[in-house]
């Protein structure tokens, strides 16, 4: 039996309609599907792996180069402080980076830092004399260079290639350079090769000054 022209002016409605809501469904399924692969790699996130903000491999600071790189800073910031300062480095040392805000997710690289403790002892009447010392060398070497407003008074430098490094005096008369790469690889395990660090008795770090100079210390 044939139908009107009316019955096949529903039908058409119908279909499309029909074809309307499969292609809702088919919208809101792949919505759905993309939440729950943001989900996984959120959680991936802890490594940075698959997300859009994570650094390439080819984009990192291989290790070993970053700590030559570290290191040569250090020394950098003592080349021109005379008399010479005697110092232990503290062992090498690489943090994960995560995104700030709501969506706290892993960067997918690390910074890698050192620190370097100054073990002669400063007389506070000397401070800006070193600072200065320090602060000449770093600009010797096209650093971009500000002192600190602090009390007691400290200095950082960025290096044009993003390295940073900085020296801090404390109120308790410790004073440390640290240097800092980035991005390197999130490490799994050490950064560096570890090695002895002198420790106080309660195993703390001791980088208490102790070796007098009769140019820094009077």
């Amino acid at each position: 039996m044939g139908r009107s022209p009316r019955g096949i002016r529903r039908l058409g409605i119908a279909v499309a309609a029909l074809a309307l809501s499969l292609a809702a469904c088919s919208s809101a399924t792949e919505t759905s599907g993309s939440g729950m692969t943001g989900a996984g790699t959120s959680g991936a996130g802890t490594s940075g792996a698959g997300r859009s903000d994570a650094k390439a491999p080819d984009q990192l600071v291989p290790p070993e180069q970053a700590l030559q790189r570290i290191d040569a800073l250090l020394d950098e910031s003592l080349a021109d402080v005379r008399p010479a300062l005697r110092y232990w480095d503290d062992n090498p040392d690489a943090v994960e980076q995560f995104a700030k805000g709501l969506d706290e997710h892993s960067l997918g690289h690390a910074e890698a830092n050192r620190r370097r403790h100054i073990m002669t002892r400063i007389a506070p009447a000397k401070y800006d004399t070193l600072l200065d010392m320090v602060e000449r060398g770093w600009k010797a070497k096209g650093y971009t260079v500000t002192r600190t407003g602090s009390t007691p008074p400290g200095s950082i430098a960025s290096a044009p290639d993003g390295a940073g490094v900085g020296i801090t005096v404390r109120s308790s008369g410790t004073i440390d350079i640290t240097a800092h790469v980035s991005p390197v690889p999130v490490p799994h395990g050490a950064f560096g090769t570890p090695t002895p660090v002198p420790t106080m008795p309660n195993g703390n770090p001791d980088d208490v000054p102790e070796y007098d100079d009769p140019f820094w210390s009077a």
